[in-house]
């Protein structure tokens, strides 16, 4: 029979998706459900007076609940630093303060609306460098300053002063959102046993059930999640949504409960990619060697910590790019403001950082008139080589190999060649780290067992958001038993049918559950060998860390996914206009298990970074989001994007099942740098800030012909 591993095979999904027969977590519903509002803050930063709820009070078929409902009233994926509920403080606007359940969407509305919350307005802390400031109102008692990392190696002063070429600029990155179509949704309910149900759009439902447990009190037995098909995540369902709402209600009431986000709570109110000011200088030889490296890293992570910690921590390890280089200095700060939580999003980090880099880079290629693919090939990382923070690339290491294919594509070349002085190129190159990080427990444990037929049955604890890994697990297993696809049934996400494997995020799923999983289908070939009945196979797995250096809580990884890109694009000098013609990218993450999927994942990461680059921006008056909805928050469709070509590097990590990387974040890493790139090969206007400005384009010709 011929395997399945290297062809792009139909997803598992596909159908029931394309034909509506899959459910998500809006589309449930149950006799005598309760529908759910939550009430929220009008306020960005304010004492809490009162929360009047006196005209609920005797309403037949209305709930309300406040924070003296729960046990605990504080969650988070690192500190717990935010309350389910606002009792005395609101740090950001639409922060939840109560939740009102009531028989129907418009009832829930209507007696929402009549919570009165009065509020005591207090300063507002509008950015990071403003937060570090002394006389800046505190968002907590501790400070806004939430982390300092620092990190030097060799002498960047005196590196610096001996370079042939020093460049430095600040640069200035966005709040924007995740925007999956999906909004945040759930349903709850108690099943005959008594046991608290979730049913929600989530990325790691085991801690979604630790988190209920603790706020509620309720020992973990009598709480199951289970992840519904989810309509995107890209880091945003990595946290709580509307779990606890459902939770509080449904264990309060003993009835079920939907709760389904607006467009605009999603937009006002969800977790959001960091915004960030970032000050970077770099030195160069004549021959574009890079020999310091320095930046000032300030990341806004909102109200509250969510995983702000690990993605500061993840922004610095990459900063300095995927390159070698003898100095680097580092210091990272993360800091409170009046914004809703930055937590997770694609790419954790790195394309803030990157987008400062690799604009650098450029500039240094058109000062030292180098091709700026030629300037990467000479600092490129390789296998044995030492990454910025010293960390040893132990592992599959493609990137020169990508740089190559990219400065031999049609697209590249077209260059020399081009006639027209609208259409520019321009390339970037990254990386991304898959795992949590050294120092963070990062194992997963895969169960599989066989059914009549024979068919086989495995049980993975993390999620399906999209990226296709139920069908990449199906095609590991059915390869490693040597059956069909048809034959293999995977079941993810759900605590009351999996192990705990971690949450979905970090680009680890399919490396880490992949290797769990072929060592349960090891151990169930052992079982059926030496004749035990019904047996089943249980596959367990780390991920590896290295050794040195050891930098604090996930600092650094032992693994890294590469890429390059070049963007082919036409600037209208008039108006300042910028479209997309052509993308090509080249992608190095081991054995491609799947192409088609790979495809998907490139294509998607290089949507969500163009729409970084030129369109995406929620911007705050006072605290106040003033893009809450899709006619004022523009993402790109399909119109405005490109032709997009994806090639892959023929790799192979040793360490990896079937020797695959992970892959879903990378291609958001340098998307948006290699797009300004191509800007400036048109228009020589600086471009330190996100989204691109097409008045500032539009001006800087205009100033420039007079």
């Amino acid at each position: 029979m011929q395997g399945v591993i290297g062809y792009s095979v139909l997803r598992i999904d596909a159908v029931s998706k394309a034909t509506g027969q899959a459910l998500y977590a809006s589309d449930y519903s149950f006799p005598g459900m309760l529908h759910v509002k939550l009430v929220r803050s009008t306020e960005a930063h304010a004492l809490i007076n009162k929360i009047d709820t006196d005209a609920l009070q005797g309403v037949p078929g209305v709930y309300c609940f406040t924070a003296r409902d729960l046990v605990k009233n504080s969650h988070g994926n690192i500190l717990k630093d935010q309350p389910v509920l606002a009792w005395d403080k609101v740090r950001f606007y639409g922060e939840p303060v109560a939740v009102i359940a009531a028989d129907s969407p418009e009832k829930a509305e209507e007696y929402a609306k009549m919570v009165k919350a009065e509020y005591k307005p207090l300063g507002i802390v509008a950015g990071p460098e403003e937060a570090m400031l002394a006389e800046s109102p505190k968002i907590h008692d501790g400070g806004n300053v939430l982390q300092h990392i620092s990190f030097a190696k060799g002498n960047v002063q005196e590196a610096l002063e001996q370079s042939h070429l020093v460049l430095e600029d600040t640069f200035t990155l966005p709040v924007v959102d995740h925007l999956y179509l999906e909004t945040e949704a759930g349903v709850s309910f108690l099943d005959e046993n008594g046991v608290l149900n979730i049913i929600a759009g989530t990325q790691n439902p085991f801690y979604d059930r630790e988190e209920i447990c603790r706020c509620l009190g309720i020992p973990p037995e009598k709480v199951r999640v289970k992840t519904a098909n989810t309509g995107g995540g890209f880091g945003g369902k990595d946290g709580n949504t509307v779990q606890l709402f459902l939770a509080l209600v449904t264990w309060k009431t003993g009835r079920p409960a939907r709760l389904v986000f607006t467009r605009e709570e999603s937009l006002v109110a969800s977790y959001k990619r960091h915004a960030a000011k970032i000050k970077v200088k770099i030195g160069f030889t004549p021959a574009g060697e890079i020999t310091a490296y320095q930046a000032g890293i300030y990341f806004d992570t909102g109200a509250y910590a969510a995983l702000g910690p690990a993605v500061l921590g993840l922004g610095v390890e990459h900063a300095a790019g995927p390159y070698i280089i003898p100095n680097v200095e580092l210091n990272g700060y993360l800091c409170y403001t009046n914004k809703p939580p930055a937590s997770a999003m694609r790419g954790f980090g790195a394309p803030q950082t990157a987008f400062a880099t690799e604009t650098l880079l450029n500039k240094a290629a058109k000062m030292l008139k180098i091709d700026p693919v030629d300037l990467r090939l000479k600092n490129a990382l390789v296998k044995g080589a030492e990454g910025s923070l010293g960390q040893p690339m132990g592992h599959a290491v493609g990137l020169k190999e990508a740089l190559q294919i990219l400065k031999d594509s049609p697209l590249w070349q077209e260059r020399s060649t081009n006639k027209d002085p609208h259409i520019g190129y321009g390339m970037a190159a990254g990386y991304l780290s898959c795992g949590m990080g050294k120092g963070i427990p990062d194992q997963a444990r895969v169960e599989i067992e066989e059914l009549p037929g024979p068919n086989y049955q495995v049980k993975i604890g993390t999620v399906e958001i999209g990226q296709g890994s139920n069908t990449l697990f199906a095609q590991l297993a059915a390869e490693a038993l040597g059956v069909p696809l048809s034959q293999i049934t995977v079941i993810m996400g759900d605590t009351g049918l999996t192990h705990d494997c971690g949450s979905t995020a970090a680009s680890r799923t399919g490396y880490i559950c992949g290797n769990a999983l072929l060592a349960a289908v090891q151990d169930l070939k052992k079982q059926k060998a030496a004749g035990v009945e019904n047996p089943k196979g249980i596959g367990e797995a780390v991920f590896p860390e290295v050794e040195k250096p050891d930098l604090g809580i996930g600092l650094p990884h032992s693994m890294y996914t590469f890429i390059a890109q070049a963007v082919k694009a036409k600037v209208d000098p008039l108006s300042g206009e910028v479209r997309l013609l052509d993308i090509f990218a080249v992608t190095e993450a081991g054995r491609v298990v799947n192409p088609m999927s790979l495809d998907g994942q490139i294509h998607g990461g290089i949507a969500m970074g163009a729409g970084y680059c030129l369109t995406e921006e929620i911007k705050f008056t006072r605290g106040l989001p003033r893009e809450n909805n899709l006619s004022t928050y523009l993402i790109p469709t399909s119109l405005d994007l490109p032709n997009i070509s994806n090639r892959t590097v023929d790799s192979y990590e040793e360490s990896g099942p079937q020797g695959l990387k992970g892959a879903a974040e990378v291609a958001a890493v340098a998307i948006a740098p290699a797009i300004t790139a191509a800007i400036n090969d048109v228009i020589p206007v600086p471009l330190n800030e996100l989204p691109v400005s097409r008045q500032k384009i539009a001006e800087f010709v205009s100033s420039n012909k007079q």
